[in-house]
């Protein structure tokens, strides 16, 4: 299936060898299975597909995988292995890149609103460089570096008025967004970082947006980019690195055609080439989440009651939004299965038992007949559900395991009612 390489459909669907029936039964619903070897399969074709950039140019490559789309430990543990850098947002995540032992080098700090905290995480660890959102960010970086003593690598997020072709709500790149900098206000913040004692400019970082379909817009980026260090070269400002942020889409949609890997690092490295005889080339970091682990999840919930109405067949699964929001949230689809094939098809409606009418996974769908006792498998899950998971309706987030050529692995346990209420404290007075 278009995607989803590690996984099988025969009697029933199995998943780097496993069979998704036994797991769920053994390790329980709602249930993440993340498949170590589609990782592999994912993060290796970036590597393959830029491999020509550093061949060409003599320039370093980094893939900075975003650790927003999914943070579990292992995975992050695994992505290191592998020589994954890390893009971080939160101290949160910088504190897992560094328990994942990412190389300093090879991390980079994201986000729009970077408190002082992390800014002395990311400066005590002397990570690769703070994308930074605004002036006052400069002025607080450089204010705290002072402090402790330490230079701060700086690269500015730029707003290059991109439109990405995507949902709105996963649009980062328009000047309407909340994000970067315009090249006017971005030189402008260069030049007061040239002048400043404790931070060195180092590059330029951009990020237009997610779950992009086209090269279109990465092309257009590059072009800007590429452009803006021509004009910041003309001043006599080099630039060391050039961030173009994430955004390559997956096929949620199992019969349309994306662009691959290939394509989205050949439309990026063609783009770069053009400007060698006018200025020196950047090294080059990336920064993908999405195509990296969604492919690999599926979130696994049971079937307790069925229900027919005039207008659909609900299907009533122990996974809600709570689990995976993106459906709720942004409209988003994902490719629903029985995972026991059955070779007799009727459209249903899956739903979660939350107490809201937007926990539907998805409407009038066509799948193998569905029997209370069977189990419906959500593809494409990796990205963006357990990393936005929550405790809505009192539930305890899912149990993710981890399926390998090694074995089956519990990564997080499952939440537990005494972890639901393991932060609350009850005032004397209520006792």
């Amino acid at each position: 299936m278009l995607g989803n390489d590690t996984l099988e459909v025969k009697d029933r669907i199995y998943i780097d060898g496993y069979d998704v029936i036994e797991l769920a039964e053994k390790f329980g619903t709602p249930l993440y299975i993340m498949s170590e070897e589609q990782i592999k399969i994912n993060y290796n074709r970036y590597i393959e597909a830029f491999k020509r950039y550093t061949e060409e140019t003599n320039k370093e490559f980094i893939l900075a995988y975003a650790y927003k789309a999914n943070s579990n430990l292992a995975i992050t543990k695994l992505l290191a292995k592998l020589g994954s850098g890390a893009d971080v947002v939160s101290g949160g995540e910088l504190y897992i890149a560094k328990l994942s032992q990412v190389p300093s080098e090879k991390i980079v700090f994201n986000g729009n609103c970077k408190t002082k905290e992390e800014i002395i995480m990311g400066i005590e660890s002397k990570i690769r460089a703070f994308n930074v959102d605004s002036i006052s960010e400069l002025y607080l970086i450089n204010e705290t570096a002072k402090e402790l003593g330490i230079e701060a690598n700086v690269a500015f997020r730029i707003n290059p008025d991109v439109d990405p072709k995507t949902h709105p709500k996963i649009s980062t790149g328009l000047k309407k967004n909340k994000f970067g900098l315009d090249t006017k206000r971005a030189l402008k913040a260069i030049e007061l970082a040239l002048n400043m004692e404790y931070v060195n400019f180092v590059g330029l970082h951009c990020h237009i947006g997610s779950q992009l379909t086209d090269v279109s817009p990465f092309i257009e980026a590059t072009e800007k980019m590429m452009e803006f260090i021509l004009k910041l070269k003309e001043r006599g400002i080099e630039v060391r690195d050039l961030n173009l942020g994430g955004g390559l889409g997956i096929p949620y949609y199992k019969d349309k055609k994306i662009p691959t890997v290939k394509e989205y690092a050949d439309a990026i490295i063609n783009t770069i080439l053009k400007f060698k005889d006018k200025v020196e080339v950047p090294n080059l970091i990336i920064e993908p989440g999405r195509s990296i682990v969604a492919t690999a999840g599926y979130l696994v919930g049971k079937v307790w009651h069925i229900k027919e109405t005039d207008l659909t067949k609900w299907v009533m699964i122990d996974a809600g939004m709570n689990d995976l929001m993106r459906p709720a949230m942004y409209d988003a689809y994902h490719h629903i299965e029985n995972a026991k094939v059955k070779g007799e098809k009727e459209k249903v409606s899956v739903a979660g038992g939350l107490c809201e009418s937007s926990d539907v996974f998805g409407r009038d769908r066509e799948i193998d007949k569905v029997e209370v006792g069977d189990y419906i498998v959500i593809f494409d899950a990796g990205a963006y559900g357990i990393s936005m998971a929550n405790n809505y309706n009192s539930r305890g987030r899912p149990r993710i395991i981890l399926t390998s050529k090694k074995g089956v692995y519990i990564i997080r346990e499952r939440e537990t009612y005494t972890d639901l209420i393991a932060k609350d404290i009850v005032p004397p007075h209520l006792l």
